[in-house]
């Protein structure tokens, strides 16, 4: 006897299993674009951060270091943006699965 929820998980199994032969078809320089923006989307809060910081710690100097400080709320704003990026395009790409099935 073959459960409900069997069938419904073996279908979404297949479905993503398509997904992933799509996405595989890409070419290298799609691949590198996404790679280079998701470095992007890190990177730049960070170096904002340790340019701020510099400057705080010449202009306001204190007992910590404002470049350190600003170092980690750079890193986590970075990586806090990758997140909700890679979130985005995951939900573009399953919508564009999902319109292609027909659904």
């Amino acid at each position: 006897m073959v459960d409900l929820n069997d069938r419904k998980l073996e279908e979404t199994l297949v479905h993503k299993a398509e997904l992933m032969q799509q996405r595989g078809n890409r070419t290298w320089r799609a691949n590198f674009g996404m790679i280079a923006s998701l470095g992007g989307v890190i990177i730049v809060p960070i170096l904002l951060g340790l340019w701020g910081g510099s400057y705080l710690d010449e202009v306001l100097p204190q007992r910590f270091s404002w470049r350190l400080s600003l170092l980690f709320v750079g890193f986590t704003w970075g990586f806090v943006n990758a997140y909700y990026w890679i979130k985005i395009e995951n939900e573009k790409i399953d919508r564009i699965g999902s319109n292609r099935d027909g659904k």
